[in-house]
């Protein structure tokens, strides 16, 4: 059974949705930051998109489990997508 998930914004700004998917609860995507290199598109194509103006927006979180977010958001070269667990605490990149 599908998790439940809920695109809470998609602007110029950010892109934001929550989920449940391990520890994930929710992603952000920067476009501020973001340079559209494309790598989370190419790592998980069903969470992430790249829209008109080549900035990286969340289709559907429940296409790709835990470590592959991870490894999407790591992918990043700018470091633009960013993960929260359930409590907002920032799971990557990780807190210094």
């Amino acid at each position: 059974m599908a998790d439940n998930y809920q695109i809470e914004k998609n602007d110029g700004k950010e892109s934001v949705a929550r989920c449940k998917r391990g520890r994930v609860a929710k992603i952000v995507v920067d476009k501020n930051v973001c340079i559209g290199a494309g790598s989370c598109v190419v790592v998980t194509p069903g969470v992430f998109q790249l829209d008109k103006e080549n900035k990286a927006y969340i289709v559907d979180p429940n296409t790709a489990n835990e470590d592959e977010l991870l490894l999407s958001a790591q992918s990043c070269p700018v470091s633009a997508i960013k993960l929260y667990d359930e409590e907002g605490k920032q799971i990557w990149p990780e807190a210094n």
